[in-house]
């Protein structure tokens, strides 16, 4: 399996989630001299630490490279369920994945949930995975780009209050 850079999918996840507590809007509110990349990787990182994940790929998670590994993939599978967005009996909750997302979508709930379970029918189609591979690639390959453009216009949100 090879290593790759993942952009920018997990802090979006977390970066989400905590949106949750402000207001839309509410830049006022937000205080970036908290907001620091150890802080956002609470969840992904105390699952490595339950893991045991060994040091070497806790240096490239800090990176954002996340191995396509077993090892990686159960520290994703961890992450979902540590986020409650994803069981192994359930796969990915889209309804829950769809609330804590739905203010920032350009696209409407029907589009949005349609796509997602599209994707994942797509992604697992014709392939024999255990739980941590399954969870690695649903939370991968049918989440980036929606994460990533949330995270764009979070960005924008804070550049825009300073």
């Amino acid at each position: 399996m090879v290593a790759f850079k993942y952009r920018f999918v997990l802090l979006p996840l977390v970066l989400i989630g905590a949106s949750s507590l402000m207001p839309y809007g509410g830049c006022q509110l937000v205080d970036t001299s908290k907001v620091t990349l150890s802080g956002a990787f609470y969840t992904l990182f105390g699952c490595a630490r339950d893991l045991e994940v060994p040091n070497h790929l806790i240096k490239l998670y800090e990176k954002l490279i996340f191995p396509d590994d077993q090892l990686t993939c159960c520290v994703f599978r961890c992450f979902g369920m540590r986020l409650g967005i994803y069981d192994d009996v359930n796969g990915l909750d889209v309804d829950k994945q769809y609330e804590r997302v739905k203010d920032r979508l350009s696209i409407d709930e029907e589009t949005y949930k349609r796509g997602i379970r599209n994707c994942i029918r797509n992604v697992l189609r014709g392939r024999t995975l255990n739980n941590c591979e399954k969870a690695y690639l649903i939370l991968n390959q049918c989440q980036g780009d929606t994460i990533t453009n949330s995270l764009n216009q979070q960005l924008l949100e804070l550049s825009d209050c300073d």
